[in-house]
């Protein structure tokens, strides 16, 4: 089964690309580094990490196999519909200011999604935000601050909004840039548990259909930090098909089961 390939090529990814395959689901990521087998015709692990020593841009691909960027604006938009609600009744009639981070984010829908909800609010209610969204592949924060986009990114978004938030020319989206300059980037891996942290306190975290790759062990662990790292009472929203496991069920509380969305308890 090339198991000792398997570790070597384990090894050397984590020291190329600082992507530590331990810590991931083994199942879907072995899937991946497949998927790269295949379009190189390499037949076993050993080989392929020859290939890959010889190849550099053979590296930036599976780099990008290994992080998968699936985003769209207004993605799972009745999440997004109930955040909305949820920052007016507990935000917003409560404080002048919302902190916001968007984990994993990818080219940046998520987190441009989040503000312009916070930008339509601030136009109601007179308040402030801040939104960082963070991702550890340079190349994808790159096009998040670029703020452009196709027609995928737009699927879940009323044509309303995209003549309203969009410069369209010849398929391409550009969001405005009244409405990207309320949005911070920055490179993060969310596996350097004391950067994270140092990225301060936020009343709502977003990570959605990013802990479905990594292990058990690795989830309670950023559970850990998300509750760190969120304010009193704030808000952990998580994919459709993820759910806080383990002991810190008990360090939040359920906001909606339908749409992830939880309540740090506890300190």
């Amino acid at each position: 089964m090339d198991n000792t390939g398997y570790r070597s090529l384990l090894t050397y990814i984590k020291q190329e690309i600082r992507i530590d395959g331990a810590l991931y689901k083994e199942r879907p990521f072995k899937r991946r580094i497949k998927l790269r087998m295949r379009y190189t015709e390499t037949g076993s692990y050993s080989e392929y990490l020859y290939y890959l020593r010889k190849n550099s841009e053979e590296m930036k691909l599976l780099k990008d196999a290994l992080t998968i960027n699936v985003t769209r604006f207004f993605r799972n938009r009745s999440t997004f519909e109930y955040l909305e609600r949820l920052i007016k009744e507990k935000f917003v009639l409560k404080q002048k200011y919302v902190s916001i981070l968007s984990v994993g984010c990818s080219s940046g829908e998520e987190a441009y999604t989040m503000g312009l909800i916070l930008n339509n609010l601030k136009s109601m209610y007179n308040i402030d935000y801040s939104i960082l969204g963070i991702d550890v592949d340079e190349i994808i924060i790159a096009k998040a601050k670029l703020g452009k986009y196709n027609d995928f990114s737009m699927k879940e978004i009323r044509k309303s909004e995209v003549k309203k938030y969009f410069d369209e020319s010849e398929n391409i989206y550009s969001l405005k840039e009244q409405f990207k300059k309320s949005v911070k980037f920055r490179i993060m891996d969310i596996k350097s548990f004391s950067e994270m942290k140092r990225l301060g306190r936020y009343d709502i975290i977003l990570c959605r259909n990013v802990l479905i790759y990594f292990s058990k062990e690795f989830q309670e662990m950023i559970m850990k930090v998300f509750h760190e790292m969120l304010n009193p009472d704030g808000v952990l929203v998580l994919g459709k098909i993820e759910i806080i496991m383990g002991t810190f069920r008990n360090y939040y509380a359920i906001i909606s089961k339908q749409e992830r969305i939880y309540k740090k308890i506890g300190h």
